[in-house]
């Protein structure tokens, strides 16, 4: 069975959920000694640093990645059937491909519009409409995907939830932070409700925030200091070693996001032993599982009530998130994603 990877993700973010996701995938394929080449251009990516890929399997594009050419097919030289799988929506023009994609969420349809909307819509339908197989990362994407693509027969659609590194586990020793903290991960994109988790912290003095993600524009640095001057932090480009004490030592990670193709945060905080308090929406409830706290609608109020709920019964929270990340595993979601390539006969 042959397999061409491409690691377009790589060059399109630093770190992140489909980065990770990625990088889970290849390090096993590479371990069990696959049949796999790949195309990539030079990224500064975080989670590809971890991975140990051969030169000569490596079809590598010694070009900066650009606008356009993210969104071109890409040609490959195999004469013979081979499984593609990009891992952002690119497609191939070689004939004898079997074409695999993953679909992980739906935020561009959902929230935003113009031009961004226009090019993320014009590459991720190509590859849906192209592809012999597609994989959803939670049944609530699945839902999504034949919401927008109703014609799709839903035999060909495979639900495979991520996994959690072993990279997340409780710590004994528990130091970082002098004052007790809520601990923000991931994109601050609007329907993340960063401002939102702004307004929780200030309406509790006790509280500092800590913020995993990319470097703050102006109007958040305004934010943040105009409501929580002198009481927050910022995290960009860590390693999981440092996430995981970061985790440890939050009194919650908070999570209003509105909407999540699956949310491997709370996964993560999960094993890590860390409460988490999360809107109640679309993927949320099928990671969450019974653990954790899960509000139902984005108001000041319920957090606080949430906050209070973590204080006093911190330790069943905890308990119920070691259970419930058992059910989820990157050797799972690959053996399952192996299953797929499997299925097209090669």
């Amino acid at each position: 069975m042959k397999i061409h990877y491409d690691n377009l993700i790589y060059s399109l973010q630093r770190a992140g959920g489909i980065s990770t996701y990625w990088s889970e995938l290849t390090s096993r394929l590479l371990q069990d000694k696959e049949d796999i080449s790949f195309t990539e251009s030079f990224n500064h990516n975080v989670a590809r640093k971890t991975l140990s890929i051969p030169p000569h399997c490596i079809f590598q594009n010694k070009h900066k990645q650009t606008l356009i050419s993210r969104f071109q097919r890409i040609s490959l030289p195999f004469k013979t059937e081979f499984i593609f799988h990009s891992s952002y929506n690119r497609v191939t023009n070689n004939p004898k491909a079997r074409q695999v994609v993953t679909i992980h969420d739906f935020v561009h349809e959902k929230f935003y519009g113009g031009i961004r909307r226009y090019l993320h819509l014009h590459q991720k339908n190509k590859s849906i409409n192209a592809a012999a197989k597609i994989i959803t990362v939670s049944e609530n994407t699945k839902r999504d995907l034949l919401e927008y693509h109703p014609h799709l027969s839903s035999q060909n659609i495979a639900v495979i939830y991520n996994g959690v590194s072993e990279d997340f586990y409780p710590l004994k020793d528990k130091s970082i932070a002098k004052k007790p903290y809520l601990l923000f991960i991931g994109s601050r994109a609007y329907y993340k409700n960063f401002s939102f988790t702004i307004d929780v912290v200030k309406q509790h003095s006790d509280f500092d925030l800590f913020i995993v993600g990319s470097a703050l524009n102006k109007k958040e640095t305004d934010e943040l200091n105009n409501k929580l001057k002198g009481k927050w932090k910022l995290f960009s480009g860590i390693d999981n070693q440092l996430l995981n004490e970061l985790y440890n030592n939050a009194f919650s990670v908070i999570y209003p996001s509105a909407y999540e193709g699956f949310g491997i945060p709370l996964l993560e905080a999960m094993k890590a032993g860390v409460p988490f308090i999360a809107l109640n929406s679309s993927s949320i409830p099928e990671v969450a599982g019974d653990a954790g706290i899960l509000v139902n609608d984005l108001d000041l109020q319920q957090f606080a009530q949430a906050i209070n709920i973590v204080d006093a019964q911190r330790q069943q929270i905890v308990d119920k998130g070691f259970l419930q990340a058992q059910k989820f595993s990157w050797e799972k979601s690959y053996a399952e994603t192996k299953a797929v390539y499997q299925s097209l006969g090669l």
